[in-house]
């Protein structure tokens, strides 16, 4: 009976640990999103990212923009491909779908209100970071003015980011994150702010993942640039 009683307690501790409850994060390269309108250009938030948490300026969204961007305020939006971006002919960016069926659009800037004041805005999701992860890896493109500013945290601290590779469409990042391995974290992107406001900033975000390979040394990022140039020479 005694032995009964102490594998039921045990059980019970078991399955009320924090680590055994926690869930791997989901959705991070935004292909389970459900366009379910709201009014006018939004979308339900909780349908358009499923897993994810919005914030403007601290205040959790229920609405995101859907195929639309804001001229100066603070907010979300989700794209797919039938995106046309409407700041093109300011950034000089193509605009569109960085890979999949949608991007996700994170823009600081103004609060919408009578009273607008500059407002950081951040897509964040708590969850468990799988064991064995060495880094963690994005793409995203940035529609920044020279004080533009974007950062990524894990459990609240800022992520070292280092660039992997460029292309025409996204900028691949990556950062070391194996000190948070099997741990349940809280991961952010945040696009913050200016103070005060001068112009709305953009960050087209897709594609994160967690992976098993460590951060490249800068100069093992020298090395792969100066193998490629050589290449290119011994064929010409």
């Amino acid at each position: 009976m005694k032995t009964a009683k102490l594998f039921v307690f045990c059980l019970t501790i078991f399955c009320a640990s924090p680590f055994v409850r926690a869930q791997a994060f989901t959705d991070l390269n935004f292909e389970s999103a459900t366009m379910v309108p709201a009014s006018g250009f939004y979308v339900q938030f909780n349908q358009a990212f499923p897993g994810w948490t919005g914030t403007v300026d601290g205040v959790q969204q229920a609405l995101v923009l859907s195929n639309e961007v804001y001229l100066d305020s603070a907010g979300i939006s989700i794209i797919d491909n039938n995106w046309t971006n409407s700041t093109a002919h300011l950034s000089g960016f193509p605009g569109g779908v960085i890979q999949g069926n949608y991007t996700a659009i994170l823009m600081s800037g103004n609060t919408l209100g009578a009273n607008p004041q500059p407002a950081d805005t951040t897509l964040s999701q708590t969850s468990l970071v799988p064991i064995g992860i060495q880094s963690l890896q994005f793409e995203a493109y940035q529609v920044f003015d020279s004080l533009g500013a974007f950062t990524v945290t894990l459990d609240g601290q800022n992520l070292s980011l280092i660039v992997i590779s460029n292309t025409l469409n996204y900028t691949l990042y990556s950062a070391n994150i194996s000190a948070w391995a099997g741990q349940t974290a809280q991961l952010s992107f945040n696009v913050l702010g200016e103070n005060p406001h001068v112009d709305d900033e953009y960050l087209y975000l897709d594609s994160i993942q967690f992976s098993t390979q460590s951060v490249p040394e800068p100069g093992e990022l020298d090395l792969v640039a100066l193998g490629t140039l050589f290449l290119g020479f011994r064929r010409r």
